[in-house]
């Protein structure tokens, strides 16, 4: 009956999801991070919580678009008023560990959430209002050459899914050719807008 959000399958059959239900002695604040996995003959599991911060990823702030490859959890933080984070959790003996900033994809005083990160580790895209782009939250996109190695500068992916309307919680697919995100509507929403917000997609070449 709680608010529950930003749903992203991964694989093994397992989801991850947002969920602002109040469960005592378990919550740690505003938004938290489950997990759950569907079993072709039982269905979905009792979702499990993460453990809170210190030791784990949540916190007493809204943790979003939870994103997970090669055994690294990446996901927002923030709240109203506090401009959103990009951190990273390492599965880690069983659990996931504590959420640690990723300095070199976050932007000072900007609010940079909703990571989605590519299924080998090595592209992430998120949701930003940094400076540079073409107005509001735009998309935003960093590589590196193995999941050891450091973040290369984010880089605005551009004008043909940016515009100056926001664009959000980007997600690709699990060939990472396209790219699926929220667009909100009104002017310089783009074509084929049809309400408060819609869903677009952007196809590349491989």
């Amino acid at each position: 009956a709680a608010d529950d959000f930003c749903p992203t399958p991964v694989e093994g059959g397992r989801l991850l999801f947002v969920s602002r239900r109040a469960i005592a002695g378990v919550s740690c604040g505003q938004g938290d991070v489950y997990i759950t996995r569907r079993s072709p003959a039982s269905g979905w599991a009792d979702p499990t919580h993460l453990p809170c911060a210190p030791a784990g990823p949540n916190s007493a702030l809204d943790e979003q678009g939870p994103s997970l490859a090669q055994g690294q959890l990446y996901f927002s933080r923030g709240a109203t008023g506090v401009p959103g984070d990009l951190f990273v959790s390492t599965w880690d003996d069983g659990t996931f560990g504590p959420a640690l900033a990723i300095t070199a994809l976050n932007d000072a005083g900007a609010n940079d959430i909703q990571p989605n990160i590519r299924k080998d580790g090595r592209e992430v895209v998120f949701s930003s209002n940094r400076g540079g782009g073409q107005g509001g939250q735009d998309i935003w996109v960093a590589t590196r050459d193995s999941v050891d190695s450091p973040w290369s500068s984010p880089v605005n992916v551009g004008t043909g899914v940016n515009t100056a309307a926001s664009e959000s919680r980007p997600s690709l697919s699990n060939d990472a050719l396209q790219l699926l995100f929220g667009r909100t509507g009104g002017a310089g929403s783009g074509e084929g807008g049809t309400g408060a917000s819609d869903i677009y997609v952007s196809t590349r070449s491989k």
